[in-house]
């Protein structure tokens, strides 16, 4: 089903107006629009009513958008746009290429009716964490968790985390701020991969509260199989001699230093570690290296958790590779996060 643009304004308290009027104030003449996938549908809506409202040229980037470690300010300069606005992330980087607004998208749903129905399953003392979408809600949530006789904390945003109780795909650091406060933590948001993040990294139960699906989820009925997986992966590199090591392109996932770490630690156990640098990172990409046994990403920590069945050969976290060279313990496991 495509939406009206209507519908996606209203479902995701779009505020094109505030766009435009930037625009209009800055006096951009060509802008490049960076939208994440949910609202791709919707992009040349968007840019219709832009260009409509401001007399400026829009340039809607295709190519996916997996975050805010994923901008595109060289490709938009490259267009010879003036500025890039980019939706649905919060800004991680001090320094872009050209001007970089990043315009939040929140999605406004009321949390306490599927609170209030689950409130039993929650221990006393909740921590709160959840994504930019929903980043709005977490007060009017403490309010009502206090008026039920719970503590409820929200820990604060460090490194490149932009707001208190946001986590990212590779950042947990408002979750551990205060993981030793609380009992357990509460989710707010769609998806598996933050709340199982949160529970890796700080070893306390999370429970996920899906406001799409309508659901409370125990986050251990989700956390342990993906363990077994990750547990089966280290398992099948023991053996591994070569490795290739894989390096992002993307500017937010470009972690150099930690690579050349990593081929030390092969090299020091007599093992052989090769760099590949990639953009985009898929099962088809690494196909053709068919003379390496395992890899290890250090691009985005997500990439290896979340696509572990598609790959024919182990890819690990370089935490993992830890675990294959006997520098770290099994029970050490930890998320894989860039800071």
């Amino acid at each position: 089903m495509i939406l009206s643009l209507w519908q996606v304004i209203s479902m995701f308290d779009l505020d094109l107006e505030g766009v435009a009027e930037i625009i209009k104030k800055e006096g951009y003449r060509c802008v490049a629009l960076q939208l994440p996938e949910g609202l791709k549908d919707s992009g040349v809506d968007i840019s219709s009513r832009l260009a409509g409202d401001t007399g400026c040229e829009v340039i809607i980037l295709g190519d996916p958008c997996y975050g805010a470690c994923d901008l595109a300010d060289s490709e938009a300069l490259d267009l010879g746009c003036d500025a890039l606005f980019h939706f649905g992330h919060s800004r991680i980087f001090k320094n872009a290429r050209l001007p970089v607004h990043y315009i939040t998208v929140k999605i406004p749903r009321d949390p306490l009716p599927l609170l209030k129905d689950n409130l039993d399953k929650l221990p006393m003392r909740i921590g709160l964490v959840t994504t930019i979408q929903h980043i709005h809600l977490l007060d009017e949530i403490v309010s009502f968790l206090k008026e039920s006789g719970r503590t409820a904390r929200i820990g604060e945003a460090k490194g490149r985390v932009a707001y208190r109780g946001q986590v990212l795909g590779c950042s947990f650091s408002s979750a551990k701020d205060i993981a030793d406060k609380v009992d357990a933590f509460l989710y707010i948001g769609t998806g598996n991969f933050h709340p199982l993040g949160v529970a890796l990294s700080t070893g306390r139960p999370v429970y996920a509260l899906d406001l799409e699906r309508g659901e409370l989820r125990d986050m251990s009925d989700v956390s342990d199989p993906i363990l077994r997986r990750r547990f089966a992966a280290i398992t099948r590199a023991q053996d591994a001699r070569s490795f290739g090591i894989i390096i992002g392109e993307k500017q937010g996932q470009r972690r150099l230093s930690l690579a050349k770490k990593v081929k030390g630690m092969l090299e020091e156990k007599g093992r052989s570690g090769y760099f590949i640098a990639l953009r985009e990172i898929t099962p088809d990409v690494l196909l053709p290296f068919r003379g390496l046994d395992a890899f290890v990403n250090t691009a985005c920590p997500r990439i290896t958790i979340d696509d572990t069945a598609r790959y024919k050969r182990p890819v690990l976290t370089p935490i993992e590779l830890g675990i294959v060279l006997g520098l770290r313990e099994w029970d050490d496991y930890a998320m894989d996060e860039i800071v």
